[in-house]
């Protein structure tokens, strides 16, 4: 049993070229790794984070709980179980989770390491062609192994909510010089080792839905060519039931399964998250009908054409190889909870 003794050099290889796969906003990629005998310690890297377009570091703890999850999956292709651990310790804040490897078990996760290289963010049109109901049944089932739920916004009262919602947001974001200047320095132009390069930007929307996000930061990016987009896009949103950093990670993870779900069904995907990030707006996506959530991603869904994958940094870049002290200070395992930010507009655990 691999779970008899400490990951080697090749299997840490392995589980971090895993993880550094995960989606995070612009591709900031804010994470790094440092292995402990059978555990992976999680850390933010606070020189990736977006203070304008993410003040309240929701999305960085959602880029941090897909990287957690690709290890798992990581780990489990290796022969090991893993439990995530979510960490409150003042001696460290950038430490966020703890992943700890141990027997195998016989959760699925091996058989979505296949999709882990193939995961794109498409910003292309897709077609009209309908997901079959078994496959929406199995992205569904996917979130909620994770503790999330996944809302298809099949009501026309839904689908007008998140369009006038994003309007609000697209205008806010137009209007704010610190979100553009934040934006010019991780969108466009020729990357090579993070942020969105302009040829993964896809299309400007020829119509006036807002189906896709323009992350066009500059004169260049925003001048170039239009596209028709598919007239009822096939959208989603993830949602918890708590909110709070620890809630993040778990939609994270929830997050990452989906699209990696997705994936494995030929599915393209994208990410419209722009309420999202203004909390004054988010409420707008709930289901007034259902029970209260708190949305943590929107998802858009169809058949599109394949495109490149993003750049990704040098696996020598995201590992911390010194001592940074203990690592069981503080430790939640069970219920939300907080890290060193507050939630919007919620009390953690309420």
């Amino acid at each position: 049993m691999k779970a008899a003794a400490a990951p080697d050099a090749e299997d840490r290889e392995a589980m971090l070229l895993a993880a550094v796969l995960a989606p995070s906003m612009h591709n900031t990629q804010p994470w790094r790794f440092r292995f402990d005998g059978f555990a992976v310690e999680v850390h933010r890297d606070r020189n990736r984070e977006l203070p304008a377009e993410d003040p309240k570091r929701r999305m960085l703890f959602v880029s941090l709980g897909a990287a957690i999850f690709n290890l798992r999956v990581g780990a489990a292709v290796r022969g090991y179980g893993a439990r995530v651990r979510y960490l409150v310790d003042q001696g460290r804040p950038d430490l966020v989770a703890l992943v700890e490897l141990g027997e195998p078990e016989r959760d699925g996760l091996a058989a979505l390491s296949p999709y882990l290289t193939l995961r794109r963010t498409n910003r292309q049109p897709f077609t009209d062609e309908r997901i079959p109901d078994q496959a929406r049944v199995e992205l569904e089932l996917a979130a909620r192994l994770e503790s999330a739920q996944l809302q298809w916004l099949d009501r026309p009262s839904r689908r007008w909510w998140l369009h006038m919602a994003t309007k609000d947001a697209v205008a806010v974001d137009g209007d704010s010089r610190r979100r553009t200047e934040e934006r010019r320095r991780w969108v466009g132009g020729e990357r090579s080792v993070d942020g969105v390069p302009s040829s993964a930007l896809g299309p400007r929307n020829a119509g006036a839905g807002t189906v896709v996000r323009d992350m066009a930061a500059s004169a260049p990016d925003s001048l170039r060519s239009t596209a028709v987009f598919e007239a009822e896009p096939q959208l989603a949103v993830l949602a918890t039931r708590f909110d709070g950093p620890i809630e993040w990670l778990r939609a994270g993870q929830a997050m990452e399964r989906v699209l990696l779900e997705a994936t494995r069904h030929g599915l393209a995907t994208s990410l419209l998250n722009q309420v999202i990030e203004h909390a004054e707006l988010r409420w707008q996506i709930n289901d007034p009908l259902g029970p209260w959530q708190r949305p943590q991603g929107v998802f858009r869904f169809g058949y599109g054409p394949p495109v490149p994958p993003t750049p990704r940094r040098p696996i020598a870049d995201v590992v911390i190889h010194h001592e940074t002290g203990p690592a069981d200070a503080g430790q939640v395992e069970h219920g939300p909870g907080t890290l060193d930010s507050a939630p919007d507009n919620a009390t953690s655990g309420v």
